[in-house]
């Protein structure tokens, strides 16, 4: 047992955290086994590697830029959230480890799962596997007094590599209307909601030619078409609205560690800007990269097998679409935080994070089906999904990580969670 959990910490710390390196050991596998010089092999494994981590870089600036939102969307509207139960910390201290085996199983699983089924899905975003994990053992915590471990481990990887292989092929037909091609998968705790803003795009198929990325303008704004120019704008004007209506004194003293709120706001939203521009150019280097070198995989390992991929592999295909899905995501998620607050039904925590990450996405596969005003529907589902998702899911987790569901809800991890307590509280 103590080598197993050994092994077990090694996978975790130096593969499953480091996103980087998993994807590196991938593509030099797929390369070895493609008989690929010892030049081809370093360039390729690194250049996976090094592509995530820019992709990375602008992630985290992002993040960085919207959760700032959050902050300043509670202020206004005046939110105090409670999330009551033994929240994130506790819970992770007391189950780290189980999560962490539950995470291993379910890759192999998946692997297995890919090797002899016609589901040739293979999940690269391991990192993400840990959230579904959290929240679903959370669950069974909630219904179930003392679980058995064992049974949680054994169950739980069973159903994560489910998950992991049946998930991106539920997406893959809504993805390739995205990409017209099956290179690679959507591997992602949002697939979800993608695939619900793509049917919702349906509803404008007659304007699906009608792209985002071939909106007529003025001539004078063609710098508009320029995704780093209009992102940075968009936003620069969304933190002064939000800025001013905040308050100056309330921004200085909390966000901006002192400096003038309307710089802030002007900084703040060029430097989403430039997280943009730096995760597409992060996509791409990690896309051909990976997409190159898993074909030693799916000729040797996995026939036919397919990389599914985080979820900015789809930025590139309609980076107006991406504004457009989280702009009327985040606009939804406002306007369902004013509702439910008016109505006294649920005091909701904008999810601001979610609504660039998931909203973004869906408006690309919705611009997939309905053209841009597809990617702006696709983007108000999104946010109603989210909204009620996060209400359901606090509600589900009450005794456990209450407060996890308040910041982080995406899709496949906020949708269903009430659905899943309610079917195990048929067994305890």
């Amino acid at each position: 047992m103590e080598f197993l959990n050994g092994l077990v910490n090694v996978f975790q710390t130096y593969i499953f955290d480091q996103p980087f390196i998993f994807l590196s050991l991938v593509a030099m596998f797929g390369l070895i086994l493609q008989k690929k010089s010892i030049d081809k092999i370093i360039t390729g494994s690194l250049k996976t590697g090094i592509g995530y981590l820019i992709l990375g870089v602008g992630t985290s600036t992002i993040s960085g830029v919207v959760m700032p939102i959050s902050s300043l969307l509670e202020k206004i509207m005046g939110i105090e959230a409670v999330a009551p139960g033994m929240g994130t910390n506790a819970f992770t201290e007391q189950w780290a480890s189980t999560i962490a085996i539950i995470m291993v199983v379910g890759f192999f699983v998946n692997l297995i799962l890919a090797r002899i089924t016609p589901f040739k899905y293979v999940y690269l975003t391991a990192h993400q596997t840990y959230y579904m994990v959290f929240v679903y053992l959370a669950i069974a915590v909630e219904v179930f007094i003392n679980p058995n471990t064992t049974w949680l481990i054994v169950i739980g990887g069973l159903l994560l590599g489910a998950y992991c292989t049946f998930a991106p092929a539920a997406a893959q037909p809504f993805l390739r209307k995205v990409t017209n091609s099956d290179d690679f998968a959507y591997g992602h705790t949002t697939t979800f909601g993608v695939i619900v803003g793509s049917l919702a795009g349906n509803l404008f198929k007659k304007h699906k030619d009608e792209s985002s990325e071939n909106i007529e303008i003025n001539p004078k704004l063609n710098f508009l078409k320029d995704i780093t120019v209009s992102t940075a704008l968009v936003m620069v004007v969304l933190y002064i609205i939000a800025v001013c209506l905040a308050g100056f004194d309330y921004v200085e003293a909390n966000l901006s560690g002192g400096q003038p709120a309307i710089l802030y706001a002007i900084v703040s939203g060029v430097q989403f800007g430039v997280g943009i521009t730096i995760v597409l150019s992060g996509v791409s280097m990690m896309v051909a990269e990976i997409t190159e070198a898993f074909k030693g995989i799916s000729e040797k390992v996995v026939p036919n097998a397919i990389p599914a991929l985080d979820c900015p592999v789809v930025f590139n295909f309609a980076p107006t679409a991406v504004m457009l899905g989280f702009l009327s995501c985040l606009g939804t998620v406002i306007i369902c935080t004013i509702l439910f607050g008016s109505i006294g039904w649920y005091a909701l925590t904008p999810p601001v994070i979610t609504t660039f990450f998931g909203g973004g996405p869906a408006g690309v596969f919705g611009n997939s089906t309905g053209g841009w005003r597809g990617a702006i529907i696709a983007g108000v589902v999104a946010g109603l999904l989210l909204s009620f998702g996060q209400a359901f899911t606090v509600g589900a987790l009450s005794t456990t990580v209450a407060d996890f569901a308040r910041w982080s809800n995406d899709f496949d991890y906020s949708v269903f969670p009430a659905i899943f307590k309610w079917i195990l509280s048929i067994f305890a």
